[in-house]
């Protein structure tokens, strides 16, 4: 191994490293600081050194704010994704039958089948003799189409919204809660179950 060389950005970001016999740097490249191996070692197993005055400068460590901040962001980032995993999961409703309920898959295409649904129900024309089929499971866990009436196709809807709305009310709750945090144990105390 040769010489290494950082190659830094006029505020001092390294952008790239050389070494004078496995990859020698282009002629005439300007910003070119010769380092140590060990110097390399430390860029390359920490980010964020810097190139301040022709000399290498070991990043800032995080104060606890910083921490708290970006633990905060971690963790809602979790819960946004609980949230919409939640979303796309299904949801019980009775509507075909008062007391059982029966599960409804809510995925986006689901969701989207349930809308144009519910809308089909309630454009004028339909009649009382007016049904469709739709996906659901029964107790047993027997997925089939059954055949739903527009009052039992809209309260259907109404339940998938109901759910929805449930997560995502959760969702901003917990969210505020880990922004209100202030200590890592805190944060991490917020999680969705």
């Amino acid at each position: 191994m040769g010489q290494k060389y950082a190659v830094y950005a006029a505020d001092g970001a390294i952008s790239a490293f050389y070494d004078s016999l496995d990859s020698p740097p282009p002629s005439g490249i300007g910003n070119l600081l010769e380092i140590s191996d060990a110097d390399w070692q430390l860029c390359i197993a920490t980010q964020g050194y810097r190139v301040v005055n022709d000399q290498l400068v070991a990043p800032v460590a995080p104060t606890p704010a910083d921490l708290l901040v970006l633990a905060q962001t971690a963790q809602v980032q979790l819960v946004d994704a609980a949230c919409a995993a939640a979303i796309v999961s299904g949801f019980s409703c009775d509507a075909l039958v008062s007391g059982t309920p029966y599960t409804y898959p809510s995925k986006i295409t689901d969701q989207a089948n349930l809308s144009s649904s519910v809308l089909a129900s309630l454009l004028s024309g339909t009649g009382a003799d007016w049904s469709t089929p739709f996906w659901c499971s029964d107790e047993a866990g027997v997925w089939a189409f059954r055949s739903h009436t527009a009052a039992q196709i809209q309260a259907v809807g109404l339940c998938g919204k109901a759910a929805i709305s449930g997560f995502i009310s959760r969702k901003i709750v917990l969210e505020g809660n880990i922004m209100a945090a202030a200590s890592l144990e805190a944060v991490h105390a917020v999680v969705w179950s």
